[in-house]
């Protein structure tokens, strides 16, 4: 029997969020270059952003596979915000969200990208906007991806087009020292997918009973 699709919750997002980028935007217009979690070679443009700037910093740290304070410290990197109105978002932002939407936990954060990706293409199909989901990169923060293109718009102004979005580089720069060590790299467990497993199986045991 085949099994039915995840039904995620709606929800939106009205923040401030973030992300780095070495170009002129932090945003794309154009199908990314390269695959991501979310999104495959010709599903579309898909912004990766995070909702703090630590997540966005340890996800940088990720990629580069930093590993040390002295290596961090020679990171110049700028750093936007940005000014988000998103209605229609997929909520996986927690382990508990997925399992009940009946998408794997483990898919959230695990380094293989394919259960994501397949799942980003049909949250596309059936009009959702994007999804919020636990960080990879740093256990505890929540990162914010949105599909289709964005423009960056300046930051007083009220954006002309669905697509502008108010972005502004705040920083030049490095991580902030320390960070490096709560990262989770490539290949290492993620602290938030095991605290979520060892609290499902202390339930199972206390509903079993004595």
């Amino acid at each position: 029997m085949a099994r039915s699709a995840p039904k995620p919750q709606l929800t939106r997002f009205e923040d401030v969020a973030f992300r780095y980028s070495n170009y002129d935007t932090p945003f794309w217009v154009r199908p990314n270059s390269e695959p991501g979690r979310w999104h495959r070679s010709g599903d579309g443009p898909t912004q990766y952003l995070s909702t703090t700037v630590e997540g966005a910093w340890s996800e940088l740290i990720r990629a580069e596979g930093l590993r040390s304070d002295i290596e961090v410290s020679l990171v110049r990197m700028p750093m936007w915000v940005a000014e988000l109105r998103i209605q229609r978002l997929a909520d996986y932002r927690t382990f508990d969200a997925a399992q009940e939407a009946g998408f794997p936990p483990d898919a959230l954060v695990d380094d293989d990208y394919s259960r994501c990706q397949e799942e980003g293409r049909r949250l596309r199909s059936e009009g959702f906007q994007g999804v919020l989901a636990p960080s990879a990169a740093l256990p505890g923060a929540v990162n914010l991806t949105i599909f289709g293109p964005r423009i960056a718009s300046s930051w007083n102004r009220e954006p002309v087009l669905a697509s502008s979005v108010p972005t502004v580089r705040i920083a030049v720069g490095a991580p902030p020292e320390g960070i490096v060590e709560r990262v989770r790299h490539l290949g290492e467990p993620h602290a938030g997918l095991r605290q979520y497993r060892a609290m499902r199986r202390t339930k199972r045991r206390s509903a079993d009973g004595p």
